[in-house]
């Protein structure tokens, strides 16, 4: 009479027990897709810091230039490593964010499609972060799991915003907080900033190719009176050593590379657009 009881407390035991261990694995894996470390995966280990790679390498770039072209050889050598690494993470921000405002328009009418067929705002979120790519989908997914770990609704919003950055982002962000202050109709709300979010990118891809040229061309023309002071400072040095030592001549070339300067940063200045 009694194997019965055992037989059944031990099936109980086993279920409660199984029950932890998905209940477990399913919250490890919300923190990691969050960044949260967890056991299994630790934060990863820490290379060599890029600060350290940018002074060695300017070290070797600067006694490269020096043998080359002397003094100025150097000093490009030096700005160079040190342009480098900064014009490739605002080279990759660029993108970035251009993909994320692509993203952010079908996302937002993924959202309003599913709040029409009944969902709720994290639902349709959820389902919207599964059919986008990075960069916007796992941040999405990453605030949908928030929500799902006990943070408030708003909390996760804002720091989604200021996770992915960009006044498209914000003004959306800014529509949710909105309709959950106020109310209303989201879903048609969505559809007419998916509409606008649409027509913004589309006015800013024309502008870009239409200032494409502009752009390009004051790049050469900031670089090419650089490349053709280090050009004679490589096959002249003499002479350009012999106008260092005369105030008159540093003076010339220092008002020179200061008025090159200044016309560069004006015409960036004259294409710069607004968000």
């Amino acid at each position: 009479m009694i194997a019965p009881f055992v037989a059944a407390g031990l099936a109980t035991a086993a279920s409660i027990l199984a029950w932890m261990a998905v209940s477990v694995a399913s919250q490890g894996d919300l923190l990691r897709r969050i960044g949260r470390p967890t056991a299994e995966h630790p934060r990863p280990r820490r290379t060599i810091p890029t600060s350290v790679r940018v002074v060695a390498t300017s070290i070797v770039a600067g006694i490269s230039g020096a043998l080359v072209a002397g003094v100025p050889g150097a000093v490009a050598g030096i700005g160079i490593v040190v342009a480098v690494p900064f014009l490739t993470r605002r080279r990759r921000a660029a993108n970035r964010a251009a993909a994320v405002q692509d993203q952010l328009a079908q996302a937002v009418s993924t959202i309003a499609s599913c709040l029409r067929s009944g969902r709720s705002v994290s639902q349709a979120i959820e389902l919207s972060a599964e059919e986008l790519d990075p960069p916007l989908g796992p941040s999405l997914r990453r605030m949908a799991d928030r929500v799902e770990l006990g943070d408030p609704f708003p909390e996760a919003l804002e720091a989604w915003a200021l996770d992915v950055g960009g006044p498209d982002v914000r003004l959306a962000a800014g529509v949710f907080q909105l309709h959950r202050r106020t109310g209303g109709a989201l879903a048609s709300t969505l559809e007419e900033l998916g509409s606008t979010l649409r027509k913004r990118r589309s006015a800013a891809r024309e502008l870009r190719s239409l200032t494409a040229q502009a752009r390009l061309s004051a790049t050469i023309l900031g670089l090419l009176p650089i490349g053709f002071f280090l050009f004679l400072s490589a096959v002249a040095r003499q002479d350009m050593q012999d106008a260092y030592q005369t105030s008159l001549g540093a003076t010339a070339i220092a008002v020179g590379l200061a008025l090159q300067a200044l016309a560069y940063l004006w015409i960036r200045r004259l294409l710069r657009v607004e968000p």
